[in-house]
């Protein structure tokens, strides 16, 4: 066998092996006998939202949103406030990924959280791209190969007084040195409530993702500087640019992905 191959089945392995502990986990709480417990099947769904109106960024720029598709997968819902340490005790689990369109509302079937009964007071996720002990580079799951790797793909129109420009940005969401081998890299904050109780009966549980607190913090007026205006109001200017790493820009949307704009988590929902 080949280095590459060989490099290629120790991630599938490592990818395999992180929720099978997670399983293990909930299924050494089932056993060592929390009172009542079950094992129980949760359909997952996910939507965004519609933007009836363009979002209002740094500096007095509107952006109006034309793509904004995001990664997500895998997600563990956890028994302890602090998710975290693979989530040894994973209350729920949805091992696999889909690309999410945060531009439209309606919500759409992902797979089917599975576990056991109990509170779950934490979470974490990760955007397509999962965190492996053995390697420095994170497995690609299928919904960041849809979007050729990344974890969130976002194009639109950046208008400031009149000037137009068309823009787009390509983002990886991903282990770093500052980052926990081996665990999702997106997880709730201790300021953040989350507490619910999981029961044979669950219906379902809708997550709405919003992209509006991502990108109302980027500054993107440097790029439409040069945009040159004659009347007003400006016809569509011929300008693109791309938000590229390494850039400010780019770096407040990763980091925004990573600590602002959580989606929210509705139970008891049914299609």
């Amino acid at each position: 066998m080949s280095q590459h191959m060989m490099k290629s089945a120790l991630q599938r392995f490592t990818t395999l092996l992180t929720p099978l502990l997670c399983t293990l986990a909930s299924c050494a709480l089932l056993s060592c006998g929390e009172a009542g417990q079950s094992r129980v099947s949760v359909p997952l769904y996910a939507s965004g939202v519609e933007l009836s109106e363009p979002i209002e960024a740094r500096g007095g720029v509107t952006l109006t949103l034309t793509r904004a598709e995001l990664a997500f997968g895998a997600l563990y819902l956890c028994a302890g406030v602090s998710a975290g340490d693979l989530c040894e005790s994973a209350r729920l689990e949805w091992l696999d990924s889909a690309v999410i369109d945060t531009l439209d509302p309606t919500p759409r079937t992902l797979g089917t959280l599975t576990g056991v009964s109990g509170s779950v007071r934490s979470w974490m996720y990760d955007l397509g791209l999962s965190s492996q002990l053995t390697a420095e580079e994170p497995f690609v799951l299928e919904a960041s190969e849809e979007l050729g790797g990344y974890s969130f793909i976002l194009e639109g129109v950046a208008e400031l007084d009149g000037a137009r420009a068309s823009f787009s940005a390509r983002v990886k969401i991903q282990q770093s040195d500052d980052t926990e081998l081996g665990v999702p890299v997106i997880r709730k904050s201790s300021a953040e409530r989350f507490e619910h109780e999981v029961d044979a009966e669950e219906s379902g549980l809708l997550l709405k993702f919003d992209p509006r607190p991502w990108l109302s913090g980027l500054d993107l007026n440097s790029y439409l500087s040069g945009v040159a205006c004659e009347e007003v109001p400006c016809e569509p200017s011929e300008l693109t640019f791309e938000i590229t790493s390494p850039s400010e820009a780019h770096r407040a949307l990763r980091i925004a992905l990573l600590t602002r704009g959580r989606p929210t988590f509705t139970w008891g929902y049914t299609p």
